[in-house]
């Protein structure tokens, strides 16, 4: 049974037993009330008995009591029958006007009437009271009340079927929806949405639903982006070795004097090669640190320039060959709290970004300065370049992993890399308790700072 079909079976029995149970006590209650007017109707008879046994006591008149009576029967069908005996001076006589057999639902009740004139004259009245007859107009009532609350009954049960249905389809309809875009993302067809905009649970429910799905397409296309980078990352510089390898064999197999000089060229090629492989291995095997929270720095002060330094002079060659200007901008400094060879894998990855996107003639530098915040002093190191820059998407996509600018496509100096290394500066910034900031504008250059904190 569907949801749905629960949710309508439910409220529409829900329904059906509230109007049951309200039909009931408005029955129960007219029941009440049923018993308390018989109760007066049969006190209404007796004191119209007792008004016409007084009356014919003080005319002293016993056929006027007898007429009266017969009156009252016809008056009353409730009365079955009356036993009269007059009592005068110690003589009675008696009558009975009636002659209505006692039934299940007959009651007696005997009334003494005296003469006010004369305490001597009394009358003795041993009236029978049938209850059945009393009720009767009370249960034909109660028959017309049961079938007006059958008849509303009916007609709210059917009109509660129909807003059961439409409050059921209304609920159940969002997650039908969730069901097949779940079934469509099972099957592959990632990033659909679902339009449902309320503040209730189901609204809730569909923008986390979406929230997901987006983020599933996302992971999709890092998932894509890791496969591309993995492929390009290793097949390039094992297609370089095993080029380079082949031209070396060949070299040694001819035995020429200059072969072997190229050959050392080429030995040279393939441990850049290497090295390359080693750096992409190295950054998954820290993203995988990152991913699993295992990426650990230990904090010692540090000397931040020495380490700026020997950046500057890895880079120095590379850059020289670029027809870039690479400085060392950080005044003197007091000592910082770091892991130094993480603080210098954030430098090496700045500036090898900034190395792949400024054209020759360009600038690059390290520089710093201090700040306090909350009673803390910082050093903020920037590190900066006259590159291209980039614009406000690409910079909310900079520290996601295998993920790059849109700036990457083309003119980019050297190999593209994999889109790991400002994710992996980000987690290293964070584990220093620093904090990261990007400034670019497109034909402008970049500027991307993160802080230290000073050692006491």
């Amino acid at each position: 049974m569907t949801i749905r079909t629960r949710l309508i079976v439910s409220t529409f029995l829900l329904q059906v037993f509230s109007m049951a149970l309200l039909g009931w006590g408005v029955l129960a209650v007219r029941r009440q009330f049923q018993e308390n007017d018989l109760l007066k109707s049969a006190t209404m008879i007796e004191r119209a008995v007792e008004r016409a046994a007084s009356d014919s006591l003080i005319q002293k008149d016993d056929v006027a009591l007898l007429s009266y009576m017969k009156f009252l029967l016809g008056q009353y069908p409730a009365i079955s029958s009356a036993s009269i005996r007059w009592k005068t001076k110690g003589r009675e006589h008696s009558a009975t006007v009636g002659i209505g057999a006692p039934g299940s639902q007959t009651r007696m009740s005997r009334l003494t009437v005296s003469d006010p004139a004369d305490p001597q004259r009394a009358v003795d009245i041993d009236l029978s009271l049938d209850y059945g007859v009393l009720e009767k107009p009370f249960w034909e009532a109660n028959r017309r009340l049961a079938k007006i609350i059958l008849s509303v009954w009916g007609v709210t049960s059917l009109l509660g079927l129909f807003v059961s249905f439409l409050i059921a389809r209304g609920l159940t309809k969002p997650i039908v929806e969730l069901s097949r875009l779940a079934g469509e993302i099972g099957g592959g067809k990632l990033g659909g949405k679902l339009a449902w905009d309320s503040d209730d649970e189901l609204g809730g429910l569909v923008r986390a639903f979406n929230g997901m799905s987006t983020r599933l397409e996302e992971f999709d296309t890092v998932k894509r982006n890791f496969v591309s980078s993995v492929t390009h990352e290793l097949r390039s510089p094992l297609g370089a070795i095993e080029s380079f390898l082949q031209l070396i064999r060949e070299k040694v197999a001819a035995g020429a004097p200059e072969g072997f000089a190229q050959s050392k060229d080429y030995i040279e090629r393939i441990a850049v090669n290497v090295r390359r492989l080693s750096g992409f291995i190295n950054d998954l095997l820290d993203v995988a640190k990152i991913e699993k929270g295992k990426m650990e720095c230990v904090l010692r002060p540090m000397e931040l320039p020495v380490v700026a330094n020997e950046v500057c002079q890895f880079f120095e060659a590379k850059a020289l060959q670029q027809g870039i200007a690479i400085t060392n901008r950080l005044p003197a400094l007091p000592s910082v709290l770091g892991d130094a060879d993480r603080v210098r894998q954030i430098l090496v990855n700045l500036v090898a970004n900034g190395l792949k996107f400024t054209a020759s003639g360009g600038q690059i530098w390290i520089a710093g300065e201090q700040f306090r915040d909350g009673g803390a002093r910082w050093i903020e190191v920037t590190v900066g370049d006259t590159g291209r820059g980039m614009d406000a998407a690409d910079r909310e996509r900079l520290f996601q992993p295998f993920s790059q600018g849109r700036n990457i496509s083309e003119g980019v100096t050297g190999h593209k890399g994999t889109g790991l290394g400002l994710y992996i500066v980000k987690s290293i910034v964070d584990q220093h308790g620093g904090k990261l900031e990007v400034r670019s504008v497109p034909g402008q250059g970049t500027r991307i700072s993160f802080s230290l904190k000073v050692a006491a």
